[in-house]
């Protein structure tokens, strides 16, 4: 498209270029034709006059009384009368001796201002290229446009009489015409030019891109025309009646009804006959006003079987701008409800086998844990006792094939819940120093067992508490430390914390990214092999699975742990070369639990039914800097907005009433509620107070954490 209006515009470039040059021609030869002509009538005028009254005038103003003067006079005067064109016409003559050109006569009338006397001199004189050349040569000249005292004017001269001797007096006839008068016949012979070349070669032009533009149109038309024939919508166009004026195959092939069984008849034929009415007509007034419409109806073919259709229907304006037609297109949507319906089916069974699987998995292991905790309990107390070597030996795999049981029965438990979304996070006050540390200490005896040494660096700038799940933190650390000592047969296992600041958080208060690394001096892992790490129940190769053990949980969740807390894990290996994984997590600085920092001048109000409840959150409370009242239920709080933040203990038994306490109470509606719940109170009811509270918190509390939801929700 671009190329096209280039190429199209380079044309008219080109005529327009060829017609100023014919222009331009065209005016320098008028030009050339106008002086010419002028310098005829200069000549023709010059040989009428008679030598002899011409040499009897002086050029002075004595010869305004001689009768020659007047012969001369009258023949300028009817000179110029015959040649409208012509402005002035005068004689001049020039003296050698005395350098001067003076007027003889002229053609204007004696009682005229613009009349030159006779002797006046001619101060232009030495200033008119022609007249300069005509006294040198004796030859006819032109010059101009050129103004003098008189105007602007194109002037011819011609030589009266015989050419003098030199040194003698010449006289020389002059012609002026108007400047706006010749100007006027060059714009024309440019005009004429112009014109001449757009009759010949522009206007062919302009009607070839025109009848090009048609054929394009036209093709564009008939593949429009196609596109609509052949779609394999439903097109039906009606007037503003609804009278159907046309239908494409797509109709024939949906409805059942030819071409012409629809054209003049009305829309209703392909609608249910309990249409409603009223519909309708509003559907045809949004029509009319403008309006698009889209939605899914009731439609009926020829056999009188009703479908599903999705339909758009879109007005369709005139030249006066009012909407002219109405355009249906039609989709016959029955087969895509029916397969909706099977998947919505197949998606409510899916969903009801995802809840069996983790019923199922969280009672099995429930029923699993507890004989194994009870397999392993014994087995330890076994040892403590007198075995023979063979009996110790067996006594110490009835306990390792537990405790491996038991883990690979906590992986499935924690990938059911991480797979079903229902896996949430603890975050309260700790110590990631104590996290390594406590992982660390956990897999020591397995490292030792293996004679592997096993290093710990954390970095200076850890702080010491900060709000996270410390748990799954140490689930994660626990995991990678363990693959690292299961695949490195000798050598050592690192550990590194580090600490990177953050911007603040949305209260302003301090944040850093834990980086948390496990490298070893293991077997590695080939690059091509990486990208199985964290696929569920896969391992590098089966013979890890035979020696080592494992389903092929334990990174697959490492990872969904690190990406629920907001963090990333990568890896870094090569075979033979060892392993390094790493992960970072963003975490909440906080303060150290000893001495905590008094909070924000606030007022808080308690609701307890234990009355030695009430009385230790008031005392801890306070101790903290907050103003404490305390009251035993909701009812007894004032009816108006006192208090910054509420903190309600709440109890098993009335755990379900609280969003609707909370509700009802128009004193709460902007003051954030903070819950405390038992440890034991079911995740379900749990999951359901935590639209109704800022934040929920675990009884017995701790201290650090308590302090810090605190010191956020009063910020806010």
């Amino acid at each position: 498209m671009r190329g096209s209006t280039l190429r199209v515009t380079a044309g008219w470039l080109t005529i327009a270029g060829l017609g100023l040059a014919i222009a331009w021609w065209s005016a320098e030869r008028r030009r050339t034709a106008l002086f010419q002509q002028l310098i005829d009538r200069a000549q023709h005028g010059a040989v009428a006059f008679a030598s002899e009254d011409v040499a009897a005038l002086t050029g002075t103003s004595a010869d305004l009384n001689r009768p020659e003067y007047r012969a001369v006079k009258d023949r300028l005067i009817r000179l110029r009368a015959v040649s409208p064109g012509i402005r002035f016409v005068y004689l001049f003559r020039s003296t050698a001796q005395a350098g001067r050109v003076v007027f003889l006569a002229d053609s204007e009338p004696e009682t005229s201002a613009e009349m030159s006397k006779p002797g006046d001199d001619y101060p232009e004189a030495p200033n008119s290229p022609g007249l300069q050349l005509i006294l040198r040569t004796h030859q006819p000249s032109t010059e101009g446009p050129l103004r003098d005292s008189f105007g602007e004017w194109v002037t011819a001269y011609a030589p009266v009489g015989d050419r003098p001797p030199p040194g003698a007096p010449r006289t020389v006839l002059g012609i002026d015409v108007s400047s706006a008068d010749w100007r006027h016949e060059l714009w024309v012979a440019r005009a004429e030019g112009f014109g001449l070349i757009v009759l010949l070669l522009g206007v062919p032009y302009g009607a070839w891109l025109y009848r090009r533009r048609e054929l394009a149109h036209s093709r564009e038309v008939r593949r429009l025309s196609a596109a609509i024939q052949q779609s394999h919508s439903a097109i039906v166009i009606t007037d503003i009646d609804r009278a159907i004026e046309y239908v494409n195959d797509g109709c024939t092939a949906i409805t059942g009804y030819a071409p012409d069984e629809l054209i003049g008849q009305p829309s209703r034929l392909l609608l249910p006959e309990n249409a409603d009415e009223v519909q309708r007509a509003d559907l045809l007034r949004r029509l009319l006003s403008g309006e698009r419409w889209v939605g899914e109806t009731q439609m009926r073919r020829r056999n009188g079987e009703l479908f599903t259709a999705r339909a758009v229907f879109s007005p369709v304006r005139g030249p006066d701008g009012r909407v002219a037609n109405l355009v249906a297109v039609i989709d016959d949507i029955t087969d895509l409800k029916r397969s909706e319906n099977e998947l919505r089916i197949a998606r409510d069974q899916a969903e009801a086998a995802d809840r069996a699987k983790g019923e199922f998995l969280a009672v099995m292991s429930h029923e699993l844990r507890t004989p194994l905790n009870g397999i392993i309990g014994f087995a330890t107390l076994l040892q403590d006792t007198s075995l023979s070597s063979e009996q110790a030996d067996y006594v110490g795999t009835v306990r390792k094939s537990g405790e491996a049981l038991l883990a690979l029965t906590n992986e499935l438990l924690d990938y059911s819940r991480i797979d079903a979304g229902r896996m949430q996070l603890d975050p309260q006050a700790c110590s990631p120093r104590q996290i390594v540390e406590e992982a660390v200490e956990l897999l020591s005896t397995r490292a030792s067992e293996k004679h592997l040494e096993l290093l710990v660096a954390i970095a200076s700038g850890v702080p010491a508490h900060v709000l996270a799940d410390p748990g799954r933190l140490r689930q994660v650390l626990v995991n990678l430390l363990g693959n690292a000592i299961k695949f490195t047969p000798a050598g050592e296992v690192e550990v590194e914390l580090a600490a990177v600041p953050l911007p603040p958080g949305p209260a302003n208060e301090p944040r850093v990214r834990l980086d948390f690394t496990v490298r070893d001096t293991g077997i590695g892992i080939a690059p091509e092999n990486q990208n199985r790490l964290f696929v569920p129940f896969s391992q590098v190769d089966a013979s890890s699975t035979r020696k080592h053990g494992g389903a092929g949980l334990g990174l697959a969740i490492s990872r969904s742990l690190v990406w629920l807390m907001g963090g990333e894990i990568q890896v870094a290996s090569e075979a033979g070369a060892g392993a390094e994984f790493r992960f970072h997590v963003p975490v909440q600085v906080l303060e150290n639990n000893e001495g905590l920092p008094p909070l924000p001048a606030r007022r808080l109000a308690v609701i307890s039914a234990n009355s030695r409840a009430r009385q230790h959150y008031a005392t801890l409370l306070e101790g903290w800097g907050l103003r404490v009242d305390v009251f035993e239920n909701i009812t007894a709080l004032p009816p108006t907005h006192v208090h910054d933040a509420l903190l309600v203990d709440v109890l098993a038994r009335d755990a379900a009433l609280w969003p609707a306490l909370l509700q009802s109470h128009r004193a709460l509606a902007d003051c954030p509620v903070i819950g405390l719940v038992s440890v034991t109170l079911p995740a379900p009811l749990r999951d359901s107070l935590r639209a109704s509270f800022r934040a929920l918190l675990k009884k017995p509390l701790r201290d650090s954490l308590f302090h810090a939801v605190l010191k956020n929700v009063l910020r806010e």
